[in-house]
C-alpha cells in the first residue's frame, strides 16, 4: 500500500525585479465588454513632439539659436495592435488530489507576464507575424512599436563601446528629446551587472517590483525577456556573449487584460487516450512608447 507522504505548495513566482513593469504605466483593463474594445487595435495620443519651439525676446522677436525644435510632422497618434499572451499546463490526471489546476495556469500566467510582453517590447515577434499575414499591411500591425524595429531607432555615436560608454552616450542623447521629457534606458541583465554601481537599485516589496536607475535618475529596465539584439538590418544587430545593444526611449505604456482560462471545466483539458490533462489561460497585452524617442547604442561586453 502506497504511503501519502504529504505535499508542500510550489514557491510563490515573483517576477524579476527591475523588469519592464517596474517603470511602465500599466493599465489593467477587466473582462467587461466596454473595457475590452482596445483589444481590436487603437490609436495612442502623444504630447511629445510638439511643432514648433523656440525662445523669443519680450518685443516677440526671434531670437536667434532659440529654436529647441523644429518638427512640422503632423503625426501625433500611434496605432497598435494587442497581442496575447499563452501559457499551457499539460500534465497527467494521475496528479496530486485536490490541485486547483485553473488557479495554478494563472498564477504561472500572472508571473511570465513581465518576460513575455518584455520579448515583444524589444524584438516584436508578434507586430511582425502580424504584418506578414495579416490582410492589409499598412492596417494591420504595421504601427507597432518595438525596440530593435527596423529604421526606428536613432543611433546618437556610430561603434560599439563598453558599457559605461554606451550609457554616457544615451544619456546625452535622452536631452534631444523635443521637449526634454525624461527617458527610459532599457539592457540586458549582463550589461547591468557590468554597469555595477553606475546604477542605483532601489529594493520593492511585494507590491512594488524592484526598480533601478542611472546616477542622473533616469529609469533603468533590465529585463529578463530582452534578447539584446540590436536594430534589424544594422551592422552587428545580432546579439552574442560580447555583442548587445541598449536602447533609450520616453515612457513606456503597458496594456494588461484579464486573464483567462480556456477551459470550461477540467474534464475539457482531458485526453483520455494518454491520461493527461491539458489547461490553458491567456491575456491580451500591449506595450510602446510614443516616437519622440528611440535611441540605440551598440555594447561590446568584457568577458575579463
Amino acid at each position: 500500500m502506497a504511503i501519502f507522504r504529504g505535499v508542500f505548495p510550489a514557491t510563490k513566482l515573483i517576477p524579476a525585479p527591475c523588469g519592464l513593469l517596474s517603470v511602465a504605466n500599466t493599465t489593467s483593463h477587466t473582462g467587461r465588454e466596454y473595457d475590452e474594445r482596445w483589444i481590436r487595435g487603437f490609436d495612442k495620443e502623444f504630447n511629445t513632439m510638439p511643432s514648433y519651439v523656440r525662445l523669443l525676446t519680450v518685443n516677440d522677436a526671434v531670437v536667434p539659436g532659440g529654436e529647441l525644435t523644429d518638427n512640422q510632422s503632423e503625426a501625433r497618434y500611434l496605432n497598435y495592435v494587442p497581442f496575447f499572451i499563452d501559457v499551457e499546463d499539460f500534465a497527467s490526471t494521475f496528479g496530486i488530489l485536490g490541485q486547483d489546476r485553473f488557479d495554478r495556469v494563472k498564477q504561472e500566467l500572472d508571473a511570465v507576464t513581465q518576460k513575455a510582453v518584455e520579448l515583444e517590447f524589444w524584438d516584436g515577434p508578434a507586430a511582425r507575424a502580424l504584418v506578414s499575414t495579416g490582410p492589409d499591411v499598412e492596417e494591420v500591425g504595421s504601427g507597432n512599436m518595438y525596440l530593435s524595429k527596423t529604421g526606428d531607432s536613432t543611433v546618437p555615436v556610430a561603434g560599439a563601446f563598453a558599457p559605461h560608454i554606451a550609457l554616457m552616450y544615451l544619456e546625452q542623447a535622452i536631452s534631444e528629446s523635443p521637449v526634454g521629457e525624461n527617458g527610459v534606458i532599457h539592457m540586458t541583465r549582463d550589461i547591468a551587472s557590468n554597469l555595477g554601481s553606475r546604477l542605483i537599485y532601489r529594493k520593492g516589496d511585494d507590491e512594488h517590483p524592484g526598480s533601478a536607475m542611472t546616477r542622473l535618475g533616469t529609469q533603468v529596465v533590465i529585463g529578463s525577456g530582452y534578447s539584446g539584439n540590436g536594430p534589424i538590418g544594422a551592422t552587428g544587430a545580432a546579439a552574442s556573449v560580447t555583442n548587445k545593444w541598449m536602447y533609450a526611449t520616453g515612457v513606456v505604456d503597458v496594456h494588461l487584460g484579464k486573464v483567462e482560462v480556456v477551459n470550461e471545466d477540467l474534464g475539457q483539458g482531458v485526453d483520455a487516450t494518454i491520461n493527461n490533462m491539458r489547461i490553458k489561460a491567456y491575456r491580451p497585452a500591449a506595450a510602446y512608447s510614443d516616437p519622440s524617442m528611440h535611441f540605440a547604442m551598440r555594447v561590446t561586453i568584457p568577458t575579463t
